[in-house]
């Protein structure tokens, strides 16, 4: 069976053979180069000094530099393709990772940096962004754009027909698989480059360098105009052989390369800036119109990608020939890193002030196409979030896409329940069904049994859903849920809040949060997850307050689901009326003579029969002797 897994190690085999027949190759070059240049060197000196020697000897050193030039050139095309093939690699490397929760291999893009404006409670509650998250496990965006979008879609409740329309698209895009592989593939020329699709953009719309400095292009054309001049005075002199024309000419021309020189050491490191903005090396270029060329070249029924697709075509020229013609442009930019140019562009420096005609020519690009490229980048943005959904989509045939409703009824039915970020082979699955009769499910059960994991399971296959991919279950049916949570409620001691005192805070900010969807009449319910709340106070007022909390929470419509270790609260009148209750537990065996507690994280109808606080004691030699 071809899974995406062993479509991954077999993609990393192929790159890493190919990467060590590259480097084997590479060696040969180098002995090769050396091999030709010192003796090549050596017989061109000795040839030239020596009269009597006869000229072959010169020629023949001359021809093993060329060689030398040959074997260099070719050596620097072949790092690059190794350097494109390292990257393939440590991407599908990373892929393989992902599939298998592996976190120390699976680092934070430097993208993710974009995300965490999203942060707040809910996404600590649920690990969405930062060390093993969410955020960390599923994008595989390279832009800023994509991870801002992913970020805001997981963050952003929407109504039911939106998520509708990702899940069509990355179905269609997981169908695509040789789409999506050229789309990572070029996406790959964004990894450890100074500029940034976002750098363009702001770029494009910045005010013009020569309007922020409008003295400055008056002045970058006084010194190139005086030295065609003083070539033209030159040359004229020498065919009227006037010495005095020429003397001036000469004088002139000094004069305007000495002004040209000036105006270059001022203001060249703020033009070499744009430059690198731009896309100095043009790699970064090619990769953005690569990507633009494949979002053009979507054939989708799926309307979001369509529109996407029309996105790239929006402006007076298709966004791959706008690229294009940037990209010819940028290549007159870039000619001072090239060392067979470098000599030459100094003398155009000051002859013509070249990176100023350069920096004219852009700006004009600019003028014609600059405010076009947000929209094609924030467009690229969208199509990594939806590539994200399909690889999950690719990695896990057999998960579900949720099939929600914008409606107030609270009758939820998931079967095979999982958490998304357990691996596979350590994932244990529950049917989570809720009736709109008994609209709270009151969860109990002894420490590490799986309560707050089943909690988080619900909460971040919701956010998960939101991106358009498939969750961790095999059918969810039910509301399209507003997400609310307490599960890693935290004190403050800089602002002089107690533990208790800050889920209070917590809990007050869901409910007038879940009063205000109530009072709108919008159809949306509000699934409030807790665990274990109120724990900061004795045990009688806990239960009062709990029971308070939780029916506050089921009269104004919410979808609730509770765990505690409380078992008496199952029993109160508040509760009992509303309230589906169940369990996990544990079990103990004996292991080479040790007793061993045990779990197998599946939930049973009814409150727990068994509580292992005594027993953990004991085991951890805390117990009374």
């Amino acid at each position: 069976m071809d899974t995406a897994q062993s479509a991954y190690e077999s993609k990393t085999k192929e790159l890493e053979d190919r990467i060590a027949i590259g480097e084997s190759l590479s060696k040969k070059l180098s002995i090769g180069r050396i091999a030709t240049a010192i003796p090549g060197l050596l017989l061109v000196i000795v040839g030239l000094s020596e009269p009597k020697l006869p000229s072959v000897v010169w020629i023949f050193g001359l021809l093993l530099l060329l060689g030398f030039l040959a074997l260099a050139s070719w050596q620097e095309v072949l790092r690059d393709k190794l350097d494109w093939s390292v990257q393939k690699r440590n991407f599908y490397r990373r892929m393989l990772a992902r599939c298998k929760r592996n976190w120390v291999e699976l680092p934070a893009l430097p993208t993710e940096n974009a995300a965490m404006g999203f942060a707040n409670e809910l996404s600590k509650d649920l690990d969405l962004f930062g060390d093993r998250s969410l955020f960390r496990w599923f994008s595989l965006a390279v832009t800023e754009s994509g991870a801002k979008t992913i970020a805001q879609w997981m963050a952003t409740w929407i109504p039911f027909s939106v998520i509708q329309e990702r899940q069509r698209a990355a179905k269609e895009l997981k169908e695509n698989r040789a789409w999506r592989e050229s789309f990572w593939d070029a996406a790959l020329g964004f990894r450890g480059c100074d500029t940034s699709p976002e750098r363009i953009a702001q770029w494009g719309l910045s005010p013009s360098f020569f309007q922020k400095h409008s003295w400055l292009k008056p002045l970058t054309w006084i010194g190139p105009s005086i030295t065609l001049l003083a070539i033209a005075g030159i040359v004229l002199s020498l065919v009227l052989k006037q010495t005095q024309l020429f003397n001036l000419s000469f004088f002139a021309f000094l004069a305007g390369v000495g002004i040209n020189l000036l105006v270059t050491v001022s203001i060249v490191g703020k033009i070499h800036d744009l430059f690198v903005q731009i896309g100095n090396a043009n790699r970064e270029l090619s990769s953005l119109r690569d990507l633009l060329d494949l979002g053009q070249r979507l054939d989708s029924q799926a309307p979001l990608l369509q529109d996407l697709r029309g996105r790239f075509h929006n402006g007076s020229l298709p966004a791959t020939d706008a690229i294009a013609s940037l990209q010819r442009r940028m290549r007159f930019a870039g000619i001072q890193r090239n060392p067979l140019l470098f000599i030459p562009y100094w003398g155009l420096q000051l002859l013509l002030f070249w990176d100023a005609r350069v920096l004219e020519s852009l700006e004009s690009w600019k003028l014609q196409h600059g405010s076009n490229i947000q929209g094609w980048i924030e467009g690229l943005g969208q199509l990594e979030a939806l590539v994200s959904s399909a690889a999950v989509a690719h990695e896990y045939p057999d998960w579900s896409y949720p099939q929600c409703a914008d409606i107030a009824d609270r009758d939820l039915k998931v079967n095979a329940l999982g958490h998304p970020l357990i691996p596979d082979q350590f994932r244990v699955v529950n049917d989570v069904h809720i009736a709109e009769s008994k609209p709270l499910l009151l969860v109990t059960g002894s420490n590490m049994a799986g309560k707050s994991t089943l909690l988080r399971s619900l909460g971040i296959n919701t956010v998960l859903g939101r991106l358009g991919s498939p969750v961790a279950c095999s059918d969810w049916q039910g509301p399209n849920c507003q997400l609310a949570s307490s599960i890693r409620v935290q004190d403050s001691l800089a602002d002089g809040v107690s533990f208790f005192m800050a889920e209070l805070k917590r809990l007050r900010a869901i409910t007038d949060a879940t009063r205000e969807h109530q009072q709108g009449g919008e159809n949306r319910v509000s699934l409030v997850l807790l665990d274990e709340i109120l724990q900061g106070t004795n045990s009688r007022e806990r239960q009062i307050a709990v029971e308070q909390v939780l029916d506050q929470f089921v009269q104004l419509g919410a979808l609730v689901i509770a765990s505690t270790h409380d078992l008496e609260l199952a029993n109160c009148q508040g509760v009992a009326k509303a309230a589906q209750v169940v369990h996990f537990r544990e079990f103990f065996e004996t292991v080479d003579g040790n007793e061993q507690m045990r779990f197998d994280y599946k939930m049973r109808p009814g409150v727990t029969p068994t509580t292992n606080a005594l027993k953990l004691l004991e085991m951890v030699g805390l117990a009374k002797k």
